[in-house]
């Protein structure tokens, strides 16, 4: 059974406030979800109306104008099940990648922190394939970070959270494709070493960025790529997701996805869904549970 509820309401029907939907014990992480939300995949309009016959008619406007509400979820009263194997990042996901058909040295963690640095960056010496210093604005701390260092690339979605709500499904390439996705500027960040460990593969029912300037953000950004990527949420985890909307006070505008950057990313990820297929998936390591994402 599904049920379709909206978040306007969500509180009133469940009967939880903000505060107590970040408390209780958290689910273990490779068993089953014994319930389950998914993002609600259907159009609403994103304006009230459209402002002429031409705009109507023209599909890319309707693109644009039709949108996906990342806050309308989907219950569904029933086990998400877990995948025939304990999650394992190594096997699962694999490490960074250099992409062979780019004309660079660079692999993902040197790109992201090469877009993300707000001056040309510094090369170690004698290897200009790594990436030593920069200028970051760190989102989770709000501090500046010069050194490349002392920053680890964390995946918005951890590859844990990602791999128990869907990906464990998934064959290797797309699964090493969202190990090193950089078809948008969230799913991969730039983040403080201490602090990302502190995040492992927590969701938001866990850990938020202390910056709290970014919380909004980071919601959006974490339900975007759940909806890019197919990924269910642990009904605690979509509960608390809902409260930190309503208790920071987001801009419900966020959280529209139109029709057109949906339908752009999923294309993004047929165009590169053979950037891993060349890697033939590592072997397990041993005790490897994924606990650093960088």
């Amino acid at each position: 059974m599904a049920l379709t509820i909206w978040s306007a309401a969500l509180w009133f029907f469940i009967g939880l406030t903000p505060a107590r939907a970040m408390n209780g014990p958290r689910p273990a992480p490779d068993e089953p979800f014994n319930t389950y939300y998914a993002i609600h995949d259907s159009l609403t309009s994103a304006r009230a109306a459209f402002q002429g016959p031409e705009e109507m008619l023209a599909s890319w406007a309707r693109a644009m104008n039709l949108a996906y509400d990342l806050l309308r979820f989907d219950f569904h009263d029933r086990p998400f099940p877990p995948g025939p194997e304990r999650y394992n990042r190594k096997a699962h996901f694999g490490s960074w990648v250099d992409d062979p058909r780019d004309d660079t040295c660079y692999n993902t963690r040197a790109k992201v922190l090469i877009r993300d640095s707000r001056r040309p960056v510094s090369f170690k010496a004698g290897n200009r394939c790594v990436v030593e210093g920069g200028e970051w604005n760190e989102p989770y701390t709000g501090r500046q970070r010069t050194l490349a260092s002392a920053l680890q690339i964390d995946h918005m979605v951890p590859l844990k959270n990602a791999f128990i709500s869907g990906a464990w499904s998934w064959d290797w390439p797309r699964r090493c494709l969202y190990a090193n996705y950089i078809g948008n500027a969230f799913h991969l960040v730039s983040a403080d070493g201490p602090e990302n460990m502190r995040k492992g593969d927590r969701t938001p029912a866990d850990w938020m960025p202390p910056n709290r300037p970014v919380a909004c953000v980071y919601l959006s950004s974490w339900l975007k790529i759940k909806m890019i990527w197919g990924l269910v949420m642990h009904e605690r985890e979509a509960r608390a997701v809902q409260a930190l909307v309503r208790q920071e006070r987001c801009d419900p505008r966020m959280f529209q996805m139109s029709e057109a950057e949906l339908l752009r990313q999923r294309q993004i990820l047929r165009d590169n869904m053979n950037l891993c297929a060349r890697l033939r998936p590592p072997p397990p390591s041993r005790d490897d549970d994924g606990s650093g994402e960088d």
